[in-house]
Order: structure tokens, then sequence, then C-alpha cells
């Protein structure tokens, strides 16, 4: 059995400082006398992925974090509760040690932490930078706590920084400027001085571009170089891949992303930032579609001016093609042999939106509504998909006629239900089931947009049209429905937080090639 790494757990007093109190000293927070630095500057440049977390928001921010962890967790004050658990796990037997006395008087504003030396699986190399207010303060902090440890903590310098190195995992604690930073390795903690010197991520246009939208109330941001993580793994993305991202307008060889935490009394916001999308023009509003569907839907989404986005994905996708399937220029001309026009089709092409109901296996059900302008087209290209599956043999296809023109399709890989895919007036409805499919046509009395969780989650994306909406309850016994008994076994632990999700909800926005979105995530005592 090993030995207790002393030096190790007790760097995580200060450690800690960067993660867990990032997210929870908040509760002993107000506002700061530091200088409002960027741990970002300690960052090498490439770095692809970079976590920041705002140790001291202000007032208003602080008590929404307190009400929101009382709701969900049921802890009252936050910052004490693990001011406390540090003061419990980071000390050796007979150790003591004062989060408020000791650590809180030269703890600053920001902490960071990065990631580097993705190979596809996993990163390689790490460093944690938390801004103080007194550097004096915070190295005689862990000089102290070194020496009455006396675990064999080897010191060093490098380039007038001077560090402690813990012996049994070669990780690294030093002062950096203002800043306390910690090393996976001396390697990494000698990354971070280089950084310090000019050519930290804060320099990266890319990173500057993609922090400009991150909101000034969050107590977090994580962001995400996702095409510096696809060339860190040298990876290249399969052509089917390739083909969808075309297909929905996606660039991720080029993407940042930035995502932010802002905490309310009964709710969690995240907002996210990202370029992945091409140029376009607003992504436009398809909330109404979205209240439309049925109050029964476990999930609904919706999804504005699809057919725009949807023509230009099926324009690049038939020029570029897809290595060999598909030679380039040749998608288009296929289909229009067999009456399927795909400039028609996308140009009538509106709002598109869906629901999922059931909350078990042998219940679920739904279907996908595209709104169209042009009815006969959609009638037509129904048909010629239903004529074109029966000629090229596929088993279980029969015409529907009557309210809803088209066809199902019947095969045991679907279950119980058919693939049930039909037009009606401007409508082409795909559904799993013909009671989805009546659902979908039919003006409900009760739809998602009465539901109180609904009415709540628009309120608080404000001007943020939503575009997904899901009822936290009928959602987990679904998801639960369709685990196995391990991966239910391993979700016992996070259930009675799940458990407390009323509703999530999304909104977005596009403007030119940003995409900004809002997750609400509704929570009940």
């Amino acid at each position: 059995m090993h030995a207790p790494r002393k030096v190790h757990r007790l760097l995580l007093i200060s450690i800690a400082a960067v993660l867990a109190v990032a997210l929870a000293v908040a509760g002993c927070g107000g506002g700061s006398e530091g200088g409002g630095g960027e741990p970002a500057g300690l960052a090498p440049k490439q770095a692809p992925v970079y976590l920041e977390v705002n140790l001291k928001p202000e007032a208003k921010t602080s008590e929404a974090l307190d009400e929101l962890t009382q709701t969900a967790l049921g802890i009252e004050n936050v910052g004490e509760f693990v001011a406390e658990e540090l003061e419990k796990a980071a000390l050796g037997e007979g150790q003591k040690f004062n989060f408020e006395e000791e650590v809180k008087p030269w703890l600053g504003e920001k902490a960071g932490m990065y990631l580097a030396g993705y190979d596809g699986n996993q990163f390689h190399g790490y460093g944690l930078a938390i801004e103080t207010t007194n550097s004096g303060e915070a190295e005689e902090f862990v000089k102290q706590r070194v020496e009455a440890n006396e675990s064999g903590a080897q010191p060093g310098e490098f380039e007038g920084h001077k560090y402690y190195v813990e012996p049994e995992d070669g990780s690294v604690l030093g002062m950096i400027g203002d800043y306390l930073a910690f090393g996976e390795t001396k390697a990494d903690f000698e990354a971070m001085v280089k950084a310090s010197a000019g050519e930290g991520l804060n320099e990266s246009p890319k990173f500057k571009s993609a922090m400009e939208s991150a909101p000034a109330a969050g107590i977090g941001n994580v962001y995400v170089d996702v095409g510096g993580l696809i060339e860190e793994a040298k990876g290249q993305i399969p052509a089917e891949s390739e083909a969808f991202f075309d297909l929905v307008g996606i660039e991720p060889r080029q993407a940042t992303a930035v995502a932010s935490v802002v905490p309310h009394s009964e709710q969690v916001e995240i907002d996210l930032s990202t370029n992945l999308g091409k140029a376009t023009a607003s992504a436009g509003d398809a909330s109404k579609l979205l209240e439309s569907l049925p109050a029964s839907a476990s999930i609904g989404f919706a999804s504005a001016e699809f057919g725009k986005s949807f023509g230009e994905g099926i324009n690049e996708l038939s020029e570029k093609g897809i290595p060999g399937q598909l030679e380039p220029g040749q998608l288009k001309p296929a289909l229009e042999t067999v009456g399927i026009n795909l400039d028609a089709i996308a140009e009538s092409i509106g709002d598109v939106g869906g629901f999922v109901e059931g909350s078990a296996l042998g219940n679920v059900s739904g279907a996908v509504v595209i709104e169209t302008s042009n009815p006969s087209e959609a009638r037509k290209t129904v048909s010629n998909i239903g004529l074109l599956l029966r000629a090229s043999g596929t088993k279980g296809v029969t015409a529907i006629n009557g309210e809803l023109s088209g066809f199902s399709v019947r095969s045991p890989e679907l279950g119980r239900r058919p693939l049930v895919v039909g037009s009606a007036g401007e409508k082409i409805v795909i559904a799993y089931g013909p009671k989805a499919a009546a659902r979908a046509l039919s003006t409900q009395s009760q739809t998602l947009g009465s539901v109180a969780g609904f009415q709540a989650a628009k309120t608080a994306l404000g001007s943020t049209p939503m575009s997904a909406f899901v009822q936290g309850g009928p959602t987990l016994k679904l998801i639960d429905a369709l685990l196995s008994p391990t991966e239910r076994a391993q979700l016992a632990q996070a259930r009675p937080f799940l458990d407390k999700v009323s509703y999530l909800a999304v909104g977005s926005e596009a403007k030119g090639k940003t995409t900004t979105a809002k997750v609400i995530v509704g929570l009940q005592k």
C-alpha cells in the first residue's frame, strides 16, 4: 500500500482554489480588489482547450449560485461548503488548515486551466493558473505547507521562477508573476513560463475573437479550438462525416466554440457561441412551430428556414461527391431520372419541427413535420420516393391514400409500428406510427407551448428563439428504459440530481458565421 501523497494533496489545496472554489467560492465573493488579470496568458498559444473561472463574481451572481445549489443539492452556502471539504480532504492526519485565513486573503479574481497534446483519445499535458492579489503571501503559503509536511518536495527554478516538484508523479507547483501555477510535469510548468512572456493563448486571434461573446455575468467559460483538436489528433474526417457536415453547413476545421455558465435561482444557463457554420443570414424563428407540437411530447425541436441550408448543403455535396461512393456532379442528375428535383424541394421547404413522445420502449412514437410552400411538389416528391423504394425491391412498402398521401414501410428493424411518410396540404410528415402522424397533422388542444416549463424557459431565453424543449421527467424515464442494467447502475449516483431537472430548453440565433445558443436547465426542489 502506498504512503499518502502529502505534498500532492497539499498542492491540491491551492489547485482546488482553481476548480472547486472557482465554481463554489462565488458564495464567498461579491467582488474583490484583484487586478482582473488573464490566466490565459499562461496557457500556450496553441492549447486546444481552455477553462477559465471567475472566483469572485458580483454579489447578484453569488446569491443566484447559492439559491441554485440550495435547490439542486440542499447546500445553503456553496462557498463555505467547499472550503470545509477542502480543509477535510487536503491534509494528512493531524494537520490543520484554515481556508478563510490562509488562502482567501491572497486568492484573486480568475483562474484558468488548459489542456494540450490531444492524440484523438486523450490529452497529454495540462496546467493551472490561479490569480493572486498578493504573490508574496501565496508563495509563503506554499513554502510553509511543503516544509510542514516534510515529504521530500524538490525545489527548483526556471528563468527566475521558483517551484516545487512532487517526487512521486513529477507535478510542479510554483509562482509565475502574480499567478500560482501548477503543471502536470516540469515541461508543462516551463511551457507556462514561456507563454507568460507574451506567447500565451490570450494573444491568439482565434481565442480573442471567440471570447468576445462570453457573457460578463458567467462564473466560468470553456474555450475549444475544434479545428485545433482535429489537427492535434492528425485525424482525417471520414468521407461520410464530411458529406454530412457539408449538408448541414458545418466547417469543423476552422471552428472554435465558447461555453459559459450563468447561474439563476432556479435555472442554470449555458451560453454557447461558435463559428462552426458557414456564412448565413439570420436563421429565423421556428418557435411557433415548436409551440404547436403536442403537449405529450417528451422532446420537441424546430429549425427555421431549413430549406435554405438544406439547398446549400445539397449543392456542395453534389459538387464534391462522396469519395468511393458518389462521383462529383452525379447526385442531382441521378435523382432527377426518378422524378426527384432537389432544387425544387429545397426551394419549397420552410421550417422543420419534430417530437418524440412516450416514456417506455413499448409506447415510443414521434414525427418530423416539414412545412412547404408548394403542396403539389411535396406530394410529387413523396410519391416518387415511394415508387423508387418499390422499384428497388424494398420490402414492406405500402401506398397510403386519404388526408395523408404517401407510403408506409414495415420491417422487423422498425419494431411494432411502421414508418409513415406522406404529404397533406402544406406539410410533409415522417412519423413512427400512424397515431404520431395524425397528431403531427392535427391542431392540438393542448400544445407544448401550454406546458408550464415551456413558458418558464421561454421567459428565461428572452429574445432568443427556442429551438428545442425537453421535459425532464418523461425523458429521464425513456432514457432509463433504453439503458442496460449495467448502464442504469452507473447512472444511479447521478440520478438524484437528474430527478431535479424539470426541463431543458435550447434557443439559438445565427448572424454571419457565428451561431449563439442558450441552454436553460430548469430545476425543481
